[in-house]
């Protein structure tokens, strides 16, 4: 199996172009990061991220976005209102926030390692042996695209927590990864 140390080794370029060389690093000073080390930081930098957007924001002091709080489109808020209820809490934005990454980070990957352009990636492209592509190919197709990358992504699991905290699978089929309409 593909472990989540591999997935963050194969994502480590992607994520140091989103957060910066430095916040890859794993705790151990080595070059390569580690799942856990990752996770923490990422889980705390969405965190923080979503805190400062609601402080900013929250003029009635619920802790809460309205669509009127938030200034964002009706079609933009409802996709992230993934529980109908007319507020952006912190569960929500933090889901939202992972599954921006997500797509960001396998669209980098994409556009780093598709060298022949043709929208999917080989194990020659990504430069992984056989054995750890074949993990990653879910479909078997020998070619790998943008869902089967954000589905190797650490940031999957941590993806996954908040959206069943907010809701988001049982409430709307199209936020889970597999519903997720992309194009790169």
């Amino acid at each position: 199996m593909f472990g989540i140390d591999a997935a963050a080794g194969l994502f480590s370029s992607a994520l140091s172009s989103m957060f910066g060389a430095n916040s890859t690093k794993s705790s151990n000073s080595s070059d390569n990061i580690n799942s856990s080390d990752f996770l923490s930081a990422y889980e705390a930098q969405t965190q923080q991220k979503t805190s400062d957007m609601v402080k900013s924001l929250d003029k009635n002091g619920d802790g809460t976005l309205s669509i009127d709080e938030s200034g964002m489109s009706k079609q933009a808020f409802s996709a992230i209102d993934t529980n109908g209820d007319g507020q952006l809490d912190s569960n929500e934005l933090n889901a939202a926030y992972v599954k921006q990454d997500m797509l960001t980070s396998a669209q980098n990957l994409m556009k780093t390692y598709d060298t022949n352009g043709d929208g999917k990636l080989t194990a020659t492209e990504l430069r992984i042996s056989q054995q750890d592509f074949a993990a990653l190919d879910t479909t078997g197709s020998g070619a790998i695209g943008i869902h089967e990358l954000m589905d190797a992504n650490p940031m999957k699991s941590l993806y996954e927590q908040y959206a069943s905290t907010a809701n988001i699978f049982t409430t709307n089929p199209a936020n889970t990864l597999q519903g997720l309409n992309l194009t790169a």
